[in-house]
C-alpha cells in the first residue's frame, strides 16, 4: 500500500489571515509544519512526501524537514502564485509510480493513520475522495453592506478538510484541463469535478483542525500540549482504560464460570449472566475509548 501513495503537503502561502509565518513559528516546542509532517510519516503509509514550499523559503523549511527526513521521504519544491499552481508543482515531482496521490494542507498539524486509511479506502473505489462533515451551522448569503439576503438550505451541504486522495492520473489529467480553462480553484476535489468525475466524501468526526486564525493557534497548541506530554491527560487517561481493562477481564471470566453453576431459569443464573453481559458491554465501550485516545492522544510509536 505505502508503495502505490505519494504525498503532496501545500505549503506555499503566506499566512496572511495569522499575520505571521505560522508555519516556520513554533507550536508547542516545534514549528507548526513540523508536527504536521511528523503526524503523516507516522502514519507510515506515503512512500513520498512532496513538500510544496514559498520560493524563498527554501533553506527555512529544509532546516524544519531536516530532522525528519532519515530516508530521504521529504521532497521539496517550489511552489506558484496560486495554491492551483503549487499542487500542480507537487503533482509533476511525484514519481509515475505512484498509484495514489494524497494532498493536504501544511496548517493541519492532526492527520493519523486511521484519517488516511479511511479517505484512501473511498479512493480506490471511487478515484477520487475527501474527508468532511455536515454543516452544522446556519448557513446566511451576505451582501457587502453587510445585510442577509437569505438563508441556504444546509441540509444537502458539507465542509470538507484534507487529506483528499485521488488515482494520480485522473488528478494529473483534471490538472491539465484546469490549466488551459484558466479558471481557479482553492480545491483540489472541485478540479476533479470539474472533468465531471465524481468524488465520494467520507465522514470525519476527529480532530483535523485546520490552524488559520490566531484563535486556531491557540486552540492546536492546547491539543498538542496535552498529546505530547507523558504526564498529560493521554498517559492518565491510558493507564485509567488499562486498569479498567484489567479489572473487567477476570470479572467476565467469573461470571461466565458462575452462570453455570446454577440451574437455566434460576435468578442466580440470571444474575450471573447480567454481570457477564454488562462486562462484555463495559469491554467494547472500553475498546471505543481507547481508540479515541490514541486518536487524540497520539504517542510517538502510534
Amino acid at each position: 500500500m505505502s508503495e502505490s501513495l505519494s504525498a503532496i503537503v501545500v505549503a506555499a502561502g503566506r499566512s496572511q489571515r495569522m499575520g505571521f509565518d505560522k508555519l516556520l513559528t513554533p507550536l508547542s516546542g516545534r514549528p507548526l509544519l513540523f508536527h504536521t509532517l511528523d503526524r503523516l510519516l507516522r502514519t507510515e503509509l506515503p512512500s513520498e512526501i512532496i513538500l510544496v514550499v514559498r520560493p524563498g523559503s527554501e533553506a527555512e523549511m529544509q532546516a524544519v524537514v531536516a530532522p525528519l527526513n532519515e530516508k530521504g521521504q521529504i521532497r521539496l519544491v517550489p511552489g506558484g502564485a496560486q495554491r492551483q499552481d503549487s499542487v500542480q508543482a507537487g503533482l509533476q515531482a511525484v514519481s509515475d509510480s505512484s498509484e495514489f496521490v494524497l494532498v493536504h494542507d501544511a496548517a493541519r498539524p492532526f492527520v493519523t493513520r486511521e484519517l488516511v486509511d479511511v479517505v484512501l479506502a473511498a479512493a480506490k473505489l471511487s478515484d477520487a475522495a475527501v474527508c468532511g462533515a455536515p454543516c452544522s451551522d446556519s448557513l446566511k448569503e451576505v451582501a457587502e453592506d453587510g445585510l442577509v439576503t437569505q438563508t441556504i438550505d444546509r441540509s444537502k451541504l458539507w465542509t470538507v478538510q484534507t487529506p483528499q486522495i485521488f488515482r494520480t492520473s485522473l488528478l494529473r489529467e483534471a490538472y491539465e484541463v484546469a490549466l488551459k480553462s484558466g479558471a481557479t480553484f482553492t480545491d483540489d476535489t472541485a478540479v476533479v469535478e470539474k472533468i465531471g468525475h465524481p468524488v465520494r466524501i467520507v465522514l470525519y468526526n476527529g480532530i483535523n483542525l485546520k490552524v488559520t486564525t490566531p484563535a486556531d493557534w491557540k486552540l492546536a497548541e492546547a491539543f498538542l500540549r496535552l498529546g505530547d506530554a507523558e504526564s498529560g491527560p493521554g498517559m492518565v487517561l491510558r493507564k485509567y482504560l488499562h486498569d479498567m481493562n484489567n479489572h473487567l477481564t477476570p470479572l467476565l471470566g467469573y461470571a461466565y464460570l458462575l452462570a453455570n453453576e446454577f440451574p437455566e431459569e434460576s435468578r442466580q443464573r440470571k444474575f450471573a449472566t447480567s454481570i457477564q453481559t454488562s462486562s462484555e458491554r463495559c469491554q467494547v465501550t472500553t475498546a471505543d475509548m481507547q481508540k479515541l485516545v490514541r486518536e487524540l492522544f497520539p504517542r510517538k510509536t502510534e
